[in-house]
């Protein structure tokens, strides 16, 4: 029971087992999971982050134990748990959860330096750590395309 409930949990709610980009996969599911929490008062949304980046540690670290597979594509809890913090600083406008979509992907993807060092630490706390990093740098570059964006109007 409790091996299908980690499993659930690691690969998104099934959505890291989709065929095509499954990290794009997650993250849509993590879309969803911002919107159906987006009535959360934002102390219950970072208690709830927190929660999701421990479940992701124990997900994660539990998938690559039984399968013996390191950062597996179809774990995708660490994507959910990142787009969820991005959309802590951001209101839940449909022009943020897209810009916040987008460049979390692109930074998810490309792991521009140090992001890919932080998959170093390995196990449930590597896997989780290069997503947060994606997402920090997501933050800076939706808030810099704001304010450049504020400034041409």
């Amino acid at each position: 029971m409790i091996h299908n409930i980690l499993y659930f949990l690691a690969t998104g709610f099934y959505s890291g087992k989709s065929p095509y980009a499954p990290g794009t996969a997650g993250t849509l599911a993590g879309v969803g999971l911002v919107i159906l929490t987006g009535w959360f008062s934002l102390t219950a949304q970072i208690i709830f982050c927190i929660l999701l980046f421990g479940v992701g540690i124990l997900a994660s670290e539990y998938h690559e134990r039984t399968t013996g597979e390191q950062d597996a594509p179809e774990v995708v809890i660490d994507e959910i748990a990142a787009y969820y913090f991005i959309m802590l600083f951001f209101q839940n406008s449909l022009n943020n959860l897209f810009w916040a979509f987008l460049l979390f992907r692109v930074f998810d993807i490309v792991k521009p330096y140090p992001i890919k060092r932080l998959e170093e630490f390995g196990g449930g706390i590597g896997v989780m750590l290069d997503d947060l990093g994606a997402a920090v740098y997501s933050i800076g570059a939706l808030l810099v395309l704001k304010g450049l964006l504020w400034l041409a109007m």
